[in-house]
């Protein structure tokens, strides 16, 4: 696949552009044997999530019915491979000394303080300045974002976190 390139100058891909780059490969990632980690599965997620992360003005509710299925289809796939990738990562992890030194080398743990900062920002900005406890549903086999929140934004608070997965809750 050829890769997408945006000069300097130009401040947004065209919708169309993306939407197109974006379902090719959604085709790709569909036909996918396996979503753990691996050079092929890593390679077209990092894709992905380099024209995700491109600017854009789209509106998800306009986009067509086939567009929001597959926009669905990928939130799920992103899922399903994010919990792979955590799960082998948190498996490393518990097999090195000092484990919590090593969160940074989580290939997407940029991402995850991004986002431990946005969440920390919306509690402040809603008036939740210093919780006692805070609970993550959802949390996947390696909670980095509040671990991130509780070494960096938080460290008073006691964190639960929970997931719908035993291995992951384990």
């Amino acid at each position: 696949m050829a890769s997408l390139q945006i000069s300097n100058s130009e401040t947004q891909i065209p919708a169309q552009l993306l939407i197109a780059r974006i379902t090719q490969l959604h085709s790709s990632i569909s036909k996918l044997d396996s979503l753990r980690p691996s050079k092929q599965v890593n390679a077209l997620f990092s894709q992905l999530v380099k024209l995700c992360t491109l600017p854009c003005d789209i509106d998800i509710m306009d986009l067509s019915k086939e567009a929001q299925v597959m926009r669905e289809s990928l939130i799920n796939l992103c899922g399903r491979a994010e919990g792979f990738l955590e799960l082998e990562f948190a498996t490393l992890l518990v097999n090195v000394p000092q484990p919590l030194n090593n969160l940074n080398l989580f290939p997407y743990y940029g991402n995850y303080v991004l986002l431990a900062n946005l969440e920390h920002k919306i509690l402040l900005d809603n008036g939740v300045v210093h919780p006692h406890k805070v609970a993550f549903v959802g949390s996947g086999p390696m909670p980095l974002t509040s671990m991130i929140m509780a070494t960096h934004h938080m460290k008073s608070t006691h964190f639960d976190n929970v997931d719908i997965d035993e291995k992951a809750n384990d």
